[in-house]
């Protein structure tokens, strides 16, 4: 017997797929098991790989960590144990950019698993009572506040993880893409997006400094207080009967002056560790789970959130989760793409914090920007 370990992240969403793709593989593979352990979404977010190669063979990664990556040489290159072939098949079947995050400086590195971005969520059933329509840009979405009965509330997610997500989210549905160049994020578009996440905070649920998007959805999916949340990262487990209490639907966010941006790019790639003493068996499983068949079946059956377009495109899938894929889909394909030159990991890190402390302490934009921009200069100034 073979055995071969991997980490995932602490959710339902994160775990359960991966342990179902791993039995269904034992199957064809007796001689193979897969052994899983997890680490929190912030590990996963914030965690050096460096301190889970010696120990794991499969690790559940960030694409932003590809130029670290591949700097130290900290993952298996893929194309040296899969076929060209079997990896342009893989390519053709990744939702928008899932596949092309991995791919880093001529190297892949890891298999698109699950797909995500920032959406919105809300109470189908609360909405329906109060003949509102959802806010479909983002001018519409600060006029939403007045509408809304008094007994509802919108709730962001903007924990100093999240909060980071949403700046970027906003910056490029101002800008485009390119409002970060050459270590430097744009001043006055940054400014411009701080001082809008002020009137936010000051109109949305008073713990929303404070959450995540699983709190929210939490609260969503068992309480009838909160009615909308305009950018979060969407979790199909939520839309799924008998998950929580009520059913949360999700849609496209609402879009910024840039029609073609959405929101920020999430998901998960599942990536071998160099240090991995069975590297073709294990390149092997990483490709079976991003497979279509899988994907669309065993992975999202058993709470995934598939980065396979099969997977997403799959009537049956929709059916399950109240059309979580097809009424956000449209955000994956327009998704703005972070960073992943080295260093970009430990600037997110930090300036997650100054941006949560600034937004918190009620520091003037000006500053943060300043703040921020110093930080993005002292770090990751090789390879960039």
């Amino acid at each position: 017997m073979i055995e071969l370990k991997g980490i995932a992240w602490d959710h339902p969403r994160g775990y359960e797929p991966l342990i179902a793709a791993s039995k269904a593989f034992k199957k064809v593979n007796p001689m193979i098991n897969i052994q899983w352990d997890v680490r929190s979404l912030k590990e996963f977010g914030d965690m050096p790989i460096e301190d889970l190669i010696g120990k794991y063979d499969f690790i559940t990664i960030d694409h932003p960590y590809m130029g670290q990556a591949d700097k130290n040489g900290l993952l298996l290159k893929l194309e040296t144990c899969v076929s060209s072939e079997a990896l342009e098949l893989l390519k053709s079947d990744a939702l928008g950019k899932c596949y092309d995050i991995y791919h880093y400086n001529s190297c892949f590195y890891a298999t698109p698993i699950d797909a995500a971005a920032l959406v919105a969520s809300y109470r189908k059933d609360l909405l329906k009572n109060t003949g509102l329509s959802l806010p479909k840009n983002r001018d519409e979405l600060k006029g939403f506040y007045k509408k809304l009965p008094s007994e509802f509330s919108i709730a962001w997610a903007l924990c100093p993880t999240d909060i980071w997500c949403t700046f970027l989210s906003l910056c490029a549905q101002n800008y485009g893409k390119d409002f970060i160049q050459n270590q430097h994020i744009n001043s006055q578009v940054g400014v411009e997006v701080l001082d809008d996440i002020k009137f936010h905070v000051a109109h949305s649920h008073p713990e929303s400094l404070n959450w995540n998007p699983i709190q929210i959805l939490d609260s969503m999916g068992n309480e009838d207080k909160i009615i909308y949340s305009p950018y979060l990262f969407g979790y199909t487990n939520y839309s799924r009967k008998s998950y929580t209490k009520n059913i949360v639907h999700f849609t496209n966010s609402p879009v910024g002056q840039q029609q073609n941006v959405s929101t920020i790019m999430g998901g998960v790639g599942l990536a071998v560790s160099a240090l991995c003493k069975q590297p073709s068996l294990a390149a092997n499983f990483v490709m079976y789970a991003a497979s279509a068949n899988i994907q669309k079946g065993v992975f999202t059956l058993n709470g995934g959130q598939p980065a396979s377009k099969t997977a997403w495109e799959n009537a049956e899938n929709n059916e399950l989760c109240n059309n979580f894929f097809k009424d956000t889909k449209l955000t994956i394909e327009n998704a703005y793409i972070r960073p992943q030159h080295p260093g970009w990991n430990q600037f997110q890190e930090h300036g997650a914090d100054i941006i949560h402390e600034g937004i918190l302490k009620n520091i003037s934009s000006e500053i943060i920007m300043k703040d921020l921009n110093e930080l993005y200069k002292s770090v990751g100034n090789e390879d960039i």
